[in-house]
């Protein structure tokens, strides 16, 4: 009886010390998520006050709190976004590196790590390591792949490789990231110039119809197909190109006002014809100094230049502009005398001064400004989004 008693008390000790030790132990474990936790947003919050030396130190203080739980996982990725964000990517690159070496990493965690990794590489301009990267999670395929393309998108086009740049695009439209057709687009009209460059007229034609077939509405394919058939002297192909522009984006009718001029004092007959009657269009649903300008000359070599300035006049009553304004002058200066002639030299000085300098193109997207119009925005890398400028200083 007294050996079951002491038997009993003995199995009674061990479990009290049992539960005291699991009781300290979970105690001392809230404690250090509770202090990890604490931490975490404090970091946050300096985060949002872009207090940024603040959140790095609190991050790290962090990290040596509890090194294996989701909380630091999740401080890791912060932090090496944090030194991505401020140029210091070498840090980055080690903090995510130390963390994709951790054994304890769950599949889904060790794919995010490469993930940001990749992005380390590529802001540190090692593309190749950052495309190795890449290329493995676009394999696995586990829930990282659109934004995985869209990385190795970007480094092609840095790159200039246009055709694996359209293998992505495809991949991503298969994805339902519609609004990658029009990226392919401008991909094939990049090939299509490379070919013109090269003389290979055929090649360049199948490229800036594979654009068409992706992005109907893409400007620039027709354009670039204009020029191409205009040099070929396929006038009847070079005009029905660039008269699709008045569906496609009207804000670029400008851009193709040079070659249209080419093509109505080059030839005469019906395609002189075709080509006035397209500018009357565009002057009548889409007006712009461009327009004006061009039909402005075709007045003045038929009824002299007193009519060819009395129809800019009453345009740029409609829609004032300086381009416009400094035409009118230019005309007036051909046909003055004396004091008259010397007093509009000096007003087209003036002007001439107020339009240099002034930019021609914008990008939508971003702001930029310039005077030479890029199909790549220079500053937010966008395509297609940098337009002429209208109004009183543009078109």
């Amino acid at each position: 009886m007294n050996d079951t008693v002491y038997l009993l008390g003995f199995l009674c000790a061990i479990a009290i010390g049992f539960w005291l030790g699991r009781r300290d132990k979970r105690k001392k474990i809230r404690k250090s998520k509770e202090r990890l936790s604490k931490e975490y947003f404090i970091g946050l919050n300096y985060l949002l006050n872009e207090q940024t030396n603040e959140a790095i130190d609190t991050f790290i203080k962090a990290l040596e709190t509890n090194p294996d739980s989701q909380e630091t996982f999740d401080t890791c990725i912060a932090l090496g976004r944090l030194f991505c964000k401020r140029g210091e990517v070498d840090r980055a690159i080690r903090v995510h590196q130390s963390l994709l070496a951790r054994p304890s990493l769950t599949k889904k965690q060790s794919l995010i790590v490469q993930l940001e990794l990749s992005r380390d590489y590529y802001s540190a301009g090692l593309l190749d390591r950052a495309e190795g990267l890449l290329t493995q999670l676009v394999e696995v395929n586990a829930g990282f792949q659109t934004e995985a393309l869209e990385l190795l998108l970007a480094i092609y086009q840095q790159e200039k490789e246009w055709l694996l740049a359209i293998e992505i695009g495809e991949k991503l439209l298969k994805n339902n990231v519609v609004e990658f057709s029009c990226l392919i687009a401008h991909f094939y009209c990049e090939l299509a110039e490379e070919q013109v460059v090269k003389s290979n007229i055929t090649e360049a034609r199948q490229h800036l119809k594979q654009a068409l077939k992706y992005d109907k509405q893409c400007v620039r394919a027709s354009i670039v197909l204009g020029k191409l058939e205009y040099n070929q002297g396929n006038l009847k192909e070079s005009l029905k190109a660039l008269q699709k522009i008045y569906n496609q984006d009207p804000d670029y009718i400008s851009e193709s006002i040079q070659l249209l001029e080419a093509l109505r004092t080059e030839h005469s007959g019906s395609i002189q014809k075709s080509v006035n009657s397209y500018l009357q269009k565009c002057l009548k649903d889409y007006p712009s100094v461009a327009v004006v300008m061009s039909l402005a000359k075709e007045i003045e070599m038929k009824q002299g230049a007193k009519e060819a300035g009395k129809f800019i006049a009453e345009q740029l009553a409609r829609r004032p502009s300086l381009r416009g304004l400094n035409q009118l002058i230019d005309i007036h200066i051909g046909i003055a005398e004396g004091k008259s002639k010397k007093n509009l030299g000096l007003l087209r000085e003036l002007t001439r001064k107020l339009a240099d300098g002034k930019p021609l193109y914008r990008c939508i997207n971003c702001g930029f400004s310039g005077q030479e119009l890029h199909w790549q925005c220079p500053s937010c890398q966008h395509w297609g989004e940098v337009k002429p400028i209208h109004g009183v200083e543009g078109q």
